[in-house]
């Protein structure tokens, strides 16, 4: 079972995302968030730690803790769950379906997602752009007993924002691995290289907050468009 602060994180980040904050820019004291999610100080303390790790806010003693405000348009971050249409959502993100279809897990696909040998998965693949330039190859495995619905149209734009948003899936945390490679011919003709060019790949297995996962996905960038961003908190011993 998930720990209560991850819970609390997760709700507490959701609604960042979705921008409840922006009037004040701050979040809810301790107390206020300790009567709202029934739960103890010390849990909203762990929750509001994680949230200031991830990047979301940081704190001022005796203030609070307030919404941290990146000028670092250009980067995807690292920390945030939030996908590449949220990450640059001052510039024009454009997506072209590659392939949209309901597929059933193999064995490796059900080790990689948790899920059992022939649970039905949604299958995506789409070449992502930003401002026109070709940016990234994006391949998704949706488990579809936890993602209940997608289509066309949804998967044409952020799917983040359609589960957050439509769906309410409580999204927890993600595994990222982080590698460099060669393109293979297909990868360099859709994102305008050559083949054997250099890509970032990035690897991504997704979990809602009860430690279930529901999406597992790659995406391989272009090496000259793509800049990824670690947020570090810096704690004095």
């Amino acid at each position: 079972m998930i720990p209560k602060y991850l819970q609390v994180a997760g709700q507490i980040e959701s609604d960042i995302t979705q921008h409840v904050y922006q009037k004040t820019n701050k979040l809810l004291t301790e107390d206020e968030y300790a009567a709202k999610y029934q739960v103890s100080r010390n849990t909203v303390r762990k929750a509001i730690e994680i949230l200031v790790n991830k990047g979301y806010v940081y704190q001022v003693q005796g203030s609070g803790a307030f919404i941290r405000n990146h000028h670092n348009s250009g980067y995807v971050n690292l920390e945030k769950l939030q996908g590449v249409t949220n990450d640059f959502s001052d510039r024009l993100v454009e997506n072209k379906l590659l392939d949209f279809t309901v597929i059933t897990a193999d064995e490796e696909l059900a080790q990689n997602m948790g899920c059992k040998i022939g649970s039905p998965i949604y299958y995506v693949k789409r070449l992502r752009y930003v401002d026109g330039d070709p940016f990234s190859i994006e391949t998704s495995y949706f488990n579809k007993n936890l993602v209940k619905y997608l289509d066309e149209n949804i998967v044409k734009k952020s799917i983040y924002t359609y589960l957050r948003n439509d769906q309410q899936l409580a999204i927890g945390f993600a595994d990222r691995v982080i590698r460099a490679d060669y393109l293979m011919s297909e990868q360099a003709g859709l994102l305008g290289l050559k083949e054997n060019d250099p890509a970032l790949v990035v690897d991504n297995t997704v979990y809602l907050i009860n430690g279930a996962i529901f999406d597992y996905s790659q995406s391989v960038h272009h090496f000259k468009h793509v800049k990824l961003l670690k947020v570090s908190n810096m704690k004095g011993s």
